[in-house]
C-alpha cells in the first residue's frame, strides 16, 4: 500500500510539472525577451565600468533565460528546474540591484514587489519560490534605509502585502494545478482501464469462443493487412532487385469424418477435438501463418511464403499429416484427417470472389477422396465459371417450362415385359442452353435448388400418370434435401392427392449417401410415403455403405446396383460382385435391379446372377411419355402386357 501511494506520489509530482512546464517556459522566454531588448538602452543611461556592469548582469540573465527555455522543450527533472529558476530569479534581482546602486530612485523600488508577485507566479515547488521571494525581500531592505522617513512605511506596507499576496498565490495556485494534475491522472487512468476493457472485448469479439483461434471477423482483418503488406513488399521489389517478394496464399481447411465423431462419441468430445486440432494447427502455422476458425469444422489459414506452388502443397501436406494423426481424448482413440483448398491471392481482386475460388478447391478434395490438398488452377477456374453459370441460370430459370421428362423402361427379366419407367429430368435452358442432367442435378443439390427441380419433376410425372389410360408404374428419384425436408415431402403427398395418383404405381428412389447426411430423418420420411403406398428402391447400390445396420431398418422394396458395376461384365470378378449384390438383395427379400444393361453380354451376366429387372440402352434409350405408350403398344402386339409392379 505505502509502495502504491508512492508511486501515486511521484505520478502526481510529475503531472504538477508537466502542467507547470509551458507556464515556466513562458516565463524564461518573456525574461530573455526583455533583457534582449533592454540591452541597447542601457547605452543611453550609462558609461564606462556602470555600463558594462549593468550590460553584463542583462547579458548573463538573458543567457540564463534562453538556456532554461530551450532546456524544457522536453521534460525536465524538477531539481534541475528548480536550479534554472532560482538562478534567474536571483539575477533578476541582481539586475534591480544593480541598476538601483547605480542609480537610486525610490519609486524603482516597486521592481521587488512586481518580482516577489512573478515568483510566486512562475514556481514549481515550495521551496524554490519561497527562496525567490526571500531573496527579493532581502534585496529591497537593504534599500529601505535609503527612503525618506515617511516613504519606509509606505513601502513597508508594500511588500509586506506582496509577501503574503505571493504565499497565498504560491499555496492556492499550487493546490489547484495539483487538483487539475489528479484529475488529469484519474482521468487517464480511467481512460487506460476503459482502454484495456475495449482492448478485451475486442479480443473477445475478434476470438473464437470454443478454440481461442481468431474467428471469422478477425480473419477477414488479417487478410486485408496481409494484402496491404504484400502490395507494400511488391512497391519496394520495384526499387529494390534484391528484396525478396511473397505471395500470399489462402488455404481453406476442412476436417473429414468430424460429423461421424459428433455422432459417435457427442458433442463434448467433438468439441475437445477441435480444440486439439486448433492447438496442431497453431504448432504448424507458427509465425509463418494467420490460422482462423470460421465455424463448425472450417479453419481458414492465410500464409505468406516466397516458395513456388509445390512448397506450397509441402507444407500444406505435412499440415494434414500432423491432423491425420490420431487423438487421444477422453481416454478415446479418435481419428480425423482434413482436406485443403488453396488459392494464391491475386491482391488486385477481390477477397470473396478468391474465397469462393479457394473453396472450390476444397469442394475437389473432397471429391477426390479428401485427406489431401488441391490448389485452384485455371483448370477449376474453368470449371467454377461454368457452375457459376449453370447455378446462375438454375435460380432464374422457370423450371416448369424449361424441364422435360423423359422415361427409361425397366424391364422384368422374368417375364421379358416392360414394368416400370424411370422419369428422367432434361434441362433446356434459353440462357445456356440444354445442360447435361449430371451436371445440372450436381449443381443443384450443392447450391440447394435441387428440390424446386424434383418438385417439379413430380408435377409433371404425377400429371403424365393420371393422363395415361393404362397407367405404367413409374420410378422418381428424391435427393438428400428432399429427404430430411418435412415441407417437400407433404407437397409431393399433397400433389397425390390432388392428381388422384395411385401410390402403388409410383416408386420413390433413393441413394445411400443422401440418407447418410440424416440417417435418422431419411427414415422417418421414408416410412411415411411407405405407409402411404408408395414404393421405395435404393439407388447405385454398391457404391456406398451397402450397410444391413440400416438396410434392415429402411422399408426398401428394391435394390438398383449401380450402373459403374457392369463396366466390365466380362470380368469373372464382376459377376461374383454382382451374384453377391442380388445374393444380399435376396436376403433382404427385395427385388435386384441392374442398370447400365446395354449389351447382350451385360444381359447375360444379369440373368446369370440371379437380376429380377434390368435398365439400360439395351431395352431403350430415356424417351417421351409418347414413345414409351408406343413401346407398351409394341409389347401389347406381342401378347406382352405391362404388370403392376410388385418390386
Amino acid at each position: 500500500m505505502a509502495k502504491l501511494s508512492a508511486s501515486m506520489t511521484s505520478k502526481t509530482a510529475s503531472a504538477v510539472q508537466e502542467i507547470y512546464r509551458p507556464i515556466i517556459r513562458g516565463y524564461f522566454a518573456v525574461f530573455a525577451a526583455y533583457y534582449l531588448l533592454l540591452l541597447p538602452t542601457n547605452f543611453f543611461y550609462f558609461e564606462g565600468f556602470d555600463l558594462w556592469a549593468v550590460v553584463g548582469i542583462a547579458s548573463l540573465t538573458s543567457v540564463i533565460a534562453v538556456v532554461g527555455f530551450f532546456r524544457l522543450r522536453e521534460k525536465t527533472e524538477i531539481e534541475m528546474l528548480e536550479r534554472l529558476l532560482v538562478v534567474l530569479n536571483f539575477l533578476v534581482v541582481m539586475n534591480v540591484v544593480t541598476t538601483l546602486n547605480l542609480m537610486f530612485e525610490p519609486e524603482k523600488m516597486v521592481y521587488f514587489v512586481i518580482l516577489v508577485m512573478l515568483f510566486a507566479l512562475s514556481s514549481v515547488s515550495t521551496r524554490q519560490s519561497v527562496l525567490s521571494i526571500v531573496f527579493a525581500c532581502l534585496a529591497f531592505l537593504t534599500y529601505v534605509p535609503r527612503l525618506e522617513t515617511s516613504d519606509q512605511a509606505t513601502y513597508g506596507f508594500l511588500i509586506f502585502g506582496a509577501i503574503m499576496a505571493s504565499l497565498s498565490i504560491t499555496y492556492y495556485l499550487r493546490k489547484a494545478i495539483t487538483y487539475i494534475a489528479t484529475s488529469k491522472l484519474d482521468a487517464e487512468h480511467q481512460l487506460e482501464e476503459a482502454r484495456v476493457v475495449g482492448e478485451s472485448l475486442r479480443h473477445k469479439s475478434l476470438s473464437d469462443s470454443l478454440t481461442g483461434l481468431p474467428n471469422r471477423r478477425a480473419f477477414f482483418e488479417a487478410l486485408r493487412k496481409s494484402k496491404h503488406d504484400i502490395s507494400r513488399q511488391a512497391k519496394e521489389s520495384r526499387d529494390d532487385p534484391k528484396a525478396q517478394v511473397q505471395n500470399l496464399w489462402l488455404i481453406l481447411v476442412d476436417l473429414d469424418g468430424f460429423k461421424a465423431v459428433n455422432d459417435v462419441h457427442g458433442h463434448l468430445v467433438g468439441d475437445l477435438l477441435l480444440k486439439e486440432v486448433s492447438e496442431r494447427l497453431m504448432a504448424h502455422c507458427g509465425d509463418t501463418a494467420h490460422v482462423s476458425r470460421m465455424g463448425g469444422d472450417e479453419f481458414n489459414i492465410i500464409l505468406k511464403s516466397s516458395g513456388d506452388e509445390t512448397e506450397v502443397r509441402a507444407w500444406c501436406d505435412e499440415l494434414l499429416e500432423e491432423l491425420a494423426k490420431s487423438y487421444v481424448i477422453e481416454g478415446r482413440y479418435v481419428r480425423v484427417s482434413g482436406s485443403m483448398g488453396c488459392k494464391m491471392m491475386d491482391l488486385t481482386q477481390g477477397a470473396r470472389s478468391q474465397i469462393n475460388e479457394a473453396d472450390y478447391a476444397l469442394m475437389a478434395a473432397k471429391k477426390q477422396g479428401k485427406n489431401r490438398t488441391v490448389i485452384f488452377t485455371e483448370v477449376h477456374a474453368r470449371q467454377a465459371d461454368e457452375r457459376y453459370k449453370v447455378e446462375q441460370a438454375l435460380r432464374f430459370a422457370s423450371l416448369p417450362d424449361e424441364i422435360e421428362l423423359l422415361y427409361q423402361p425397366q424391364v422384368d427379366l422374368r417375364h421379358n415385359r416392360i414394368v416400370r419407367a424411370e422419369a428422367l429430368a432434361r434441362w433446356s435452358s434459353p440462357i445456356i442452353g440444354e445442360v447435361e442432367p449430371s451436371k445440372f442435378i450436381k449443381v443443384a443439390e450443392e447450391s440447394g435448388l435441387i428440390t424446386q427441380i424434383t418438385l417439379t419433376v413430380v408435377e409433371q410425372a404425377f400429371r403424365t400418370l393420371s393422363m395415361w389410360a393404362a397407367p405404367v408404374p413409374i420410378a422418381i428419384n428424391l435427393s438428400c434435401h428432399d429427404l430430411i425436408s418435412d415441407p417437400s415431402i407433404d407437397q409431393i403427398v399433397e400433389m397425390a392427392e390432388e392428381f388422384e395418383i395411385d401410390p402403388a404405381l409410383v416408386e420413390f428412389e433413393v441413394t445411400e449417401t443422401a440418407m447418410m447426411i440424416d440417417l435418422d430423418k431419411a427414415t422417418t420420411n421414408l416410412k411415411r410415403l411407405s405407409e402411404i403406398g408408395f414404393s421405395i428402391a435404393l439407388d447405385d447400390f454398391g457404391t456406398g455403405y451397402s450397410n444391413f445396420s440400416y438396410l434392415r431398418r429402411l422399408p426398401i422394396e428394391k435394390l438398383k446396383v449401380d450402373r459403374s458395376l457392369m463396366e466390365n461384365s466380362g470380368d469373372p470378378m464382376t459377376e461374383k460382385v454382382l451374384f453377391s449384390l442380388a445374393g444380399m438383395a435376396r436376403t433382404l427379400g427385395v427385388a435386384c435391379l441392374l442398370e447400365g444393361i446395354e449389351s447382350e453380354v451385360d444381359l447375360l451376366v444379369a440373368k446369370r446372377v440371379g437380376a429380377d429387372a434390368v435398365q439400360g440402352f439395351l431395352f431403350g434409350q430415356p424417351m417421351s411419355a409418347d414413345e414409351l405408350t408406343k413401346a407398351l403398344a409394341k409389347d401389347a402386339e406381342k401378347k406382352v402386357s405391362p404388370a403392376t409392379a410388385t418390386y
